[in-house]
């Protein structure tokens, strides 16, 4: 009986060490990691988000515009392939499926972020299948603890913290005046937080 449960346990350790040595490599040179759940790691794009431009070209500093990436777990894999199932839907390319990449849109005064696209990704992060929900969340209406408050706050203090780097990848010709406003207010905010 002890040599079955050793060889049973060998052969779990080595099937999840090998479904862990899958996981894709988040390459950190692009993604920012913010933070872990049970089952999702959280990460946002730090060399593509930027302000938003109006239809006039200029840069708006109340728009930050952010593609963000979720990793799921094994768990996280097969609820979403369940689900997907249960609801009679595809699931081809989804055996490769290892989270989301999702493109965000925050209005800073009005404090919402909208998902404008989610992604399902494999694991050489092409997409298996597009999703356009224009889904609207307020972030005030979300509990301060819950995982997606802490990751949106933790974009917006990025965006924050950098803001004359994002409106000059929104608008690489912005006038010196609005960038010294800019630095200003950048300035103010890391002096308060």
């Amino acid at each position: 009986m002890r040599k079955l449960f050793i060889v049973v346990f060998v052969l779990l350790c080595s099937v999840f060490g090998s479904a862990a040595a899958a996981a894709p490599e988040v390459p950190t040179n692009i993604f920012q990691w913010v933070q872990s759940s049970a089952r999702t790691d959280y990460y946002f794009n730090a060399q593509q988000i930027c302000f938003a431009r109006d239809s006039a070209g200029h840069v708006d500093t109340n728009r930050l515009l952010v593609p963000v990436l979720k990793i799921y777990d094994d768990l996280m894999k097969h609820d979403v392939i369940s689900k997907r199932r249960w609801n009679g839907k595809s699931l081809e390319k989804f055996g490769d499926l290892v989270g989301t990449a999702e493109y965000l849109e925050f209005d800073i005064k009005e404090q919402t972020v909208r998902i404008k696209q989610v992604d399902y990704i494999d694991s050489t992060f092409t997409t298996i299948e597009e999703n356009k929900p224009n889904q609207v969340i307020n972030l005030k209406d979300l509990a301060a603890k819950s995982l997606d408050a802490k990751f949106y706050n933790a974009i917006l203090d990025y965006g924050m913290r950098h803001q004359v780097r994002l409106a000059e990848r929104a608008n690489s010709k912005i006038s010196a005046e609005f960038k010294a406003k800019l630095k200003e207010a950048q300035d103010e905010y890391i002096a308060n937080h």
